[in-house]
C-alpha cells in the first residue's frame, strides 16, 4: 500500500461519514486485513469497490484526466505536477502551464501526449537537480 492508497481510503471514509468501527469492519469483511495498510492490491480493489457502492466519489480522474489513449498517463500527470511543485515550491497549475507552452507547445497538462509527457519528467527532474546543486 502506497501512502496516496491510505490516504484515498481515509478521504472515503471521512466523505461518507463511516465510524470508526464500521470502517474497520469494512476493512475486515472486504479486505480481510484490520488496518489499510496491511491491504495488498486486491484488497485495495475490493475496499474501494465497496466505497464507491457505498456512494464515494473521487477526484482522481478530475485531477489526472483519467486513461487515455496516447496522451499522459494518470501516472505521469501525478509526477510532473509533484515534480512541478518540488521545483518551483508551489502547486500552482497556471504557472505549469506556462512552462508546458514554452517547452512543449501545450497550453495545459490534459493536452500533453505520453512522449511529451515522459521528456516534461525528464527535464522536470533535471531542472530540479540543478537547483539543488545551486544552493547546496
Amino acid at each position: 500500500m502506497t501512502p496516496k492508497q491510505i490516504a484515498l481510503i481515509k478521504v472515503a471514509k471521512r466523505q461518507l461519514g463511516l465510524t470508526d468501527d464500521q470502517y474497520r469492519a469494512l476493512l475486515l469483511w472486504a479486505g480481510g486485513v484490520e488496518s489499510a495498510k496491511d491491504l495488498d492490491a486486491a484488497g485495495f480493489e475490493r475496499v474501494m469497490g465497496y466505497l464507491t457502492r457505498l456512494g464515494f466519489k473521487s477526484d482522481w480522474s478530475k485531477r489526472t484526466f483519467g486513461n487515455r489513449p496516447g496522451m499522459a498517463s494518470p501516472k505521469q500527470v501525478d509526477l510532473i505536477r509533484d515534480l512541478w511543485r518540488d521545483y518551483s515550491g508551489a502547486d500552482d497549475d497556471a504557472a505549469l502551464g506556462r512552462w508546458l507552452e514554452r517547452s512543449y507547445g501545450v497550453s495545459s497538462l490534459r493536452f500533453l501526449d505520453a512522449p511529451a509527457a515522459q521528456k516534461a519528467i525528464t527535464g522536470l527532474r533535471a531542472m530540479t537537480r540543478r537547483k539543488v546543486a545551486r544552493t547546496a
